[in-house]
């Protein structure tokens, strides 16, 4: 059994995993200093249309990326502001509340990776992991960076751990990295962000900030 990802921006945002068996793909939206949406492992459904600022509806694709942002805006009733333009298509200026950074804007990830289509033409499978970040320039190398973290039960007692570093150009191994399960030092991570430990449930396992990672994320299991 394999559990879901979890993205979080700040070290107080907990996430409780359980295998999940949803139709719809994953979100998370983080700032530096908070999780905006999905402190929890949450899939959500996508809406066929949206508002964009100016009031105007536009029609989407079964399943994008944009119309999930709308359908999570219905679900907890925060809202979120999109601009549209003849050119560019759908461009989010707010989710949850929160602006996009003066001189940024919200980055997209599927994957872990940055998405190279807009969130109005990003199609999603129910696989899928969508985080958005508040990105302060429009520099992909520069970040700013978050952790992903998955863990996968091997069935004989073992679980492995993977650690990614995502919000640069390409999601890089979380290499160095310190998992911590159970409030102990569990292992450092290795260049491929791996660590395989032997574990009964309940546990909790938490990958660390280091360097300019701005959030940890925190894993929790139980039978």
């Amino acid at each position: 059994m394999r559990t879901r990802t979890i993205l979080a921006a700040a070290a107080f945002a907990v996430a409780i995993i359980v295998p999940a068996q949803a139709s719809a793909a994953a979100l998370r939206v983080v700032t530096p200093t908070q999780t905006v949406f999905g402190a929890t492992d949450t899939q959500v459904g996508s809406a066929r249309a949206y508002l964009d600022s100016k009031g105007q509806c536009h029609a989407l694709k079964t399943n994008t990326a944009l119309g999930q942002l709308a359908a999570a805006a219905g679900w907890t009733n925060t809202g979120f502001a999109a601009g549209y333009s003849a050119g560019l298509g759908a461009y989010v200026t707010k989710i949850g509340g929160v602006t996009a950074p003066s001189g940024g804007y919200w980055a997209m990830f599927v994957n872990g990776l940055w998405a190279a289509v807009g969130a109005d033409s990003q199609v999603l499978k129910k696989t899928d992991r969508v985080l958005w970040i508040a990105d302060s320039d429009y520099s992909p190398k520069n970040g700013p960076f978050v952790f992903d973290l998955v863990a996968r039960d091997n069935g004989d007692g073992t679980v492995t751990f993977t650690g990614t570093k995502v919000g640069g150009p390409k999601a890089t191994p979380a290499a160095g990295a310190t998992l911590s399960v159970n409030s102990g030092v569990g292992a450092t991570l290795d260049a491929k962000g791996k660590a395989t430990l032997t574990l009964a449930a309940p546990w909790t396992a938490v990958i660390n900030t280091f360097l300019t990672t701005y959030g940890s994320a925190v894993l929790r299991y139980s039978t």
